[in-house]
């Protein structure tokens, strides 16, 4: 029986729903005239589980096929034991190997699977994609074979997720929309907690005296003492002495005149003022120092890490890798080899090399070197 694969250039996910059925009918010739073929390869994440469909186109004649071996392309398994017919799960179910990477079908003492003529089959078997597979990556090696014909090949897709991008540029405003209408009032909030106690102010000044009060009133006058003893008797006269004779006044000494101070003398001219110097030149300003933040990367690279070249491309020999997950610190980024479709490269500010930004998830802004 001869077999096909069609694989579109563009890989999509394509939600496929199947069910199958043993039919009853009779085959009227074997599987060897039917034409198995891919109409699309569906596109699983890692660590995710999806619907593969091969289609069958029958000649004019009906046919028969009594056993199915199915094998998974590299990377997955298959997580259940059954295929499924044109929207149905099939009523006969398969046998899984060990590692749960084929599957046999086999429909036993019954009449085998029908396919009727004229017709086109889906056949379909549900997937699941290992979590450590790559990003990206078409993997290959799937198989679907009956017991008269050879296998036929089908594929699945990994889809890709890149890291962040920069900052775009910020776009122009648009035209000022129409005022709309005022909305209702909205609940009244929650009671503010206590603020804390102010600071005590500053004593202000004494203020001005006041008027003196009017005298108050004159007390009640106190009760009169006693009259003292009488007088004594007065006694006599003694005789006068001689008066001696008066001296003359002396001479009255001149008074000095108070020391003059000499004059102030006028201030002198101001002096000229100086020439204004010339203005300095503006310092340099270095990404990553000062106030700048550092530029920065998280490895997302798939597997254990992500290789340092000696130079921005992947003809550059390898020297080194940084473990997935690890955050580095950048010094800028330039164009070099396209990686996955991503032509960036990220210098390390350490000065050890340079690795691909299409694994690099950049956590802020890097300046081009």
């Amino acid at each position: 029986m001869p077999a096909s694969r069609s694989v579109p250039a563009a890989l999509f996910v394509a939600a496929v729903t199947a069910a199958c059925l043993a039919p009853a009918l009779p085959a009227a010739a074997d599987s060897s005239n039917i034409r198995y073929f891919q109409p699309y390869v569906p596109s699983i994440a890692p660590g995710g589980t999806g619907r593969v469909v091969i289609a069958a186109a029958n000649g004019s004649d009906q046919a028969v096929s009594s056993t199915f071996r199915i094998t998974a392309p590299d990377r997955t398994t298959f997580p259940e034991a059954r295929f499924y017919w044109d929207g149905q799960r099939s009523s006969v179910p398969c046998t899984r190997s060990a590692d749960a990477r084929r599957l046999t079908c086999d429909a036993g003492s019954r009449a085998g699977f029908v396919f009727p003529s004229n017709a086109q089959t889906r056949l379909g078997v549900t997937l699941r994609v290992d979590a450590d597979a790559p990003q990206g990556a078409t993997l290959h090696g799937g198989e679907w074979a009956t017991d008269e014909a050879a296998p036929a090949l089908f594929a699945v897709a990994t889809p890709v997720t890149g890291p962040k991008g920069d900052k775009g540029d910020k776009g122009d405003d648009g035209k000022p929309g129409h005022h709309g209408k005022p909305g209702p009032t909205g609940p009244k909030g929650d009671k503010g907690e206590k603020g804390d106690k102010g600071d005590k102010g500053d004593t202000g000044k004494r203020g001005p005296r006041g008027h003196d009060g009017k005298q108050g009133p004159a007390g009640p006058r106190g009760p009169q003492g006693e009259p003292g003893p009488a007088n004594g008797p007065k006694g006599d006269t003694g005789p006068g002495g001689p008066r001696g004779p008066e001296n003359p006044p002396g001479p009255q000494g001149h008074q000095s005149k108070p020391r003059q101070s000499g004059p102030v003398p006028p201030p002198g001219p101001p002096s000229p003022k100086g020439d204004t110097g010339k203005p300095g030149k503006p310092g340099d300003c270095k990404c990553g120092g000062g106030h700048h933040e550092q530029p920065k990367a998280k490895i997302v690279s798939p597997g254990k890490g992500l290789g340092v070249r000696s130079g921005p491309g992947t003809h550059y020999k390898q020297h080194g890798k940084i473990p997935t997950g690890t955050v580095v610190k950048l010094q800028c980024k330039v164009n070099g080899t396209k990686v996955d479709g991503n032509s960036l490269w990220y210098k390390l500010a350490d000065g050890t090399g340079w690795i691909a930004a299409r694994y690099a998830l950049n956590l802020n802004k890097v300046p081009f070197c």
